[in-house]
């Protein structure tokens, strides 16, 4: 019994002393120890379950037990806890946005067609995107380039290899985003990307779009993602497109965004195109001091 117990952690033993108690006294016992593995000095989590062996008289003569090294098993119950807040977390986070733009689209449709339309699309910007989310493993961020690529490909104006006859990308790979970001950060490029198909330099052979992103010093020393969104060849499209750069899309960069990623944005409409700027925080990985990587073609 004395060296049993010198191998469990000090904290445990009173604990594990009373559960052979137990079992002496004649209850089964299942219960839970830490010991320092005498081999490599690694604390290990047990699980004993213990139980009396009687005698022909009834009497308790000994103790019989079954144990096991529980650490890992214990390791793998926790990640998916903290797995199942995540995803009970996300999925309140995406029916919250679900909802939002249902009601702004509902509001802005002319018909059920057009709603029709128009939801489906936003819907699918949003699978897009919890597509990226439910691929990640523990730890992991999506990355800004793979979330423009994504979004751009999911209008088939870039192919598998990233190329594009009227649309450049520019900037340094691998900044993550906040996970909490990412769903109204894709609503908003969805936007500028669908308006860009229809009414701006996507909607005409002549037309480019120019998208570029880098790391900008922040406030206290903090850095930030700048994305840089510029159309050109193409003037604006008379009332129709001045409508539609003036709608849901508009208002999702100049308000949503500001509002829940404490982004600063910039929306202008001149004779070329669009122009857009999004300022806004990145994930902690990204918020240190220290050189700013340059640019590269994405």
């Amino acid at each position: 019994m004395r060296n049993w117990l010198d191998l469990v952690v000090p904290e445990d033993r009173d604990r594990a002393r009373a559960e052979i108690e137990k079992a002496r006294a004649g209850e089964r016992v299942t219960f839970e120890y830490r010991i320092t593995r005498p081999s490599d000095g690694e604390v290990r989590l047990l699980r004993n379950t213990d139980f009396p062996i009687r005698d022909k008289n009834g009497r308790v003569a000994r103790i019989g037990g079954v144990g096991h090294d529980a650490t890992d098993e214990q390791a793998a119950a926790e990640r998916l806890h903290v797995l199942v807040l995540e995803l009970q977390h996300r999925t309140r986070n995406l029916m919250g946005v679900v909802q939002s733009v249902t009601n702004r689209t509902l509001e802005g449709s002319t018909s059920l067609e057009d709603f029709g339309g128009r939801i489906r699309d936003r819907l699918g910007a949003l699978a897009r995107v919890n597509g990226l989310l439910s691929r990640l493993s523990e730890g992991d961020r999506i990355t800004f380039d793979e979330l423009i690529r994504t979004e751009l490909k999911g209008h088939g104006v870039i192919d598998g290899h990233d190329h594009g006859p009227q649309v450049s990308l520019r900037g340094p790979r691998g900044l993550r985003l906040r996970s909490s970001q990412v769903q109204t950060l894709a609503l908003g490029l969805h936007e500028l990307a669908t308006n860009a198909l229809k009414y701006g330099a996507l909607s005409r052979p002549e037309g480019r779009l120019d998208i570029a992103w880098a790391l900008v010093p922040g406030p206290e020393g903090t850095r930030r993602l700048r994305v840089e969104w510029r159309e050109s060849g193409v003037a604006l499209a008379g009332p129709e497109g001045a409508g539609a750069r003036h709608g849901y899309g508009r208002e999702l960069i100049e308000r949503a965004l500001p509002y829940q990623l404490q982004a600063e944005t910039a929306y202008e409409l001149t004779p070329q195109g669009v122009r857009c700027t999004i300022t806004l925080p990145l994930s902690s990985n990204h918020a240190g001091k220290g050189p700013l990587p340059q640019d590269e073609d994405a």
